[in-house]
């Protein structure tokens, strides 16, 4: 093989490797978490924190960015439940996880402003779980450097004008049980390098990066 064919193998081989390489993750699962496990039925899945955080050359206004931050929010925590519902039916779980229309409606009817994070930041998370009825509630923060999906990511060409800037990616996610609120499980993931087209592409990697130790898991 001459050099120059063994140059392309190489290249091609650390461009695909690349988004890995800038990638950890930590996670923590309770020391009694089979305690409730063996009670726990149904989880919610709550809208996650988003923050989008771009570089300073960006010229967007903050205002803008709230609205991208909201949209993916609402995007990610349907992303999160189509992934955990399609495991619920092939019966991978043992729980099964509240629609998210009934979970966004109770917590909208609790929410005098409309406004549901700065309710659930008033909240305990064993108040949420009563006022879903529900075990357990996965919750998180995500950071991002750069909006994704299709509109967003003609928004964030417009806006930005930096097509191909790096993407740095930041998702803690939490499990609290809903009798003390106590943390059960926690999965904290950082990635840089990435170029992710979608909250669905970023929530699918989220479920196969976590299916080994996803605590609910049969």
């Amino acid at each position: 093989m001459s050099h120059s064919a063994n140059y392309q193998v190489i290249r091609a081989v650390f461009v695909l490797f690349l988004p890995f390489l800038a990638s950890c993750a930590t996670v923590y699962t309770a020391p009694d978490f089979s305690d409730y496990q063996a009670r726990h039925k149904t989880v919610a899945i709550l809208p996650f924190d988003v923050s989008i955080n771009p570089e300073r050359r960006w010229s967007v206004s903050q205002q803008q960015i709230n609205q991208m931050a909201s949209e993916q929010a609402a995007s990610f925590q349907r992303a999160l439940y189509t992934q955990y519902l399609q495991g619920q039916q092939r019966g991978s779980f043992t729980v099964e996880f509240q629609d998210i229309s009934e979970t966004n409606t109770l917590l909208t009817r609790k929410a005098v402003s409309g406004n549901t994070q700065k309710l659930l930041s008033t909240m305990t998370k064993s108040e949420i779980c009563d006022a879903l009825k529900v075990d357990a509630v996965i919750s998180g923060e995500m950071v991002l450097t750069k909006p994704m999906g299709t509109l967003e990511s003609i928004a964030s060409l417009h806006f930005f004008k930096i097509p191909g800037s790096t993407n740095e990616v930041h998702v803690n996610t939490s499990i609290h049980e809903g009798g003390q609120g106590k943390l059960i499980w926690n999965y904290d993931f950082m990635q840089q390098g990435s170029h992710w087209a979608s909250v669905e592409s970023l929530a699918k990697h989220l479920i196969r990066s976590t299916a080994r130790n996803f605590p609910y898991r049969k």
